[in-house]
C-alpha cells in the first residue's frame, strides 16, 4: 500500500481554489449583472436604484458615496 501524503497536492500554476460564495455575494454579483443591463438599455433611474442597493449591501451609505466624488 503507497503511503498518503500528509496535504492534500497545492494548486498548480493558473488554478484557483474553488470557495462557495457567501450568499451576499452572491446578491452583489446578481444585481452587478442587473445595473449592466439597466445601463446597457439606458435605463438611468433603474441603474442609480441598483447602484444604491449595491452599496447599501457593501455597507457604504449613499450620502458617503456622494461626498466621495466632491
Amino acid at each position: 500500500m503507497d503511503p498518503t501524503p500528509a496535504q492534500p497536492r497545492g494548486l498548480g500554476s493558473g488554478e484557483f481554489a474553488m470557495v462557495e460564495p457567501s450568499p451576499r455575494a452572491a446578491v452583489v454579483a446578481s444585481l452587478a449583472g442587473t445595473l449592466s443591463r439597466a445601463v446597457a438599455l439606458g435605463d438611468g433611474e433603474a441603474a442609480l436604484v441598483v447602484h444604491e442597493a449595491i452599496g447599501r449591501l457593501l455597507g457604504l451609505e449613499p450620502e458617503a458615496r456622494a461626498s466621495s466624488r466632491r
